[in-house]
């Protein structure tokens, strides 16, 4: 998820897409039996939500404010 990494940091992109890979396995693992299936389906977007919502440039995205 290069969103969850941020738009310009490679390294990002890839640590962003391992994290949700683990997370979606997690939640499939350990909260599917509790809730009774499709959390797995939706993991990823409720930590994407939540990350975008505390740093909106991404994990390892560079602030940037241009001015026209």
């Amino acid at each position: 998820m290069v969103i969850v990494g941020g738009l310009d940091s490679i390294g990002g992109a890839i640590l962003g897409g391992l994290l949700v890979g683990v997370l979606e396995n997690l939640a499939g693992g350990y909260l599917d039996p509790i809730f009774g299936g499709g959390v797995k389906e939706v993991a990823p977007f409720v930590a994407l939500v939540l990350i975008l919502m505390i740093r909106p440039y991404g994990l390892f995205g560079k602030v940037r404010i241009e001015r026209v």
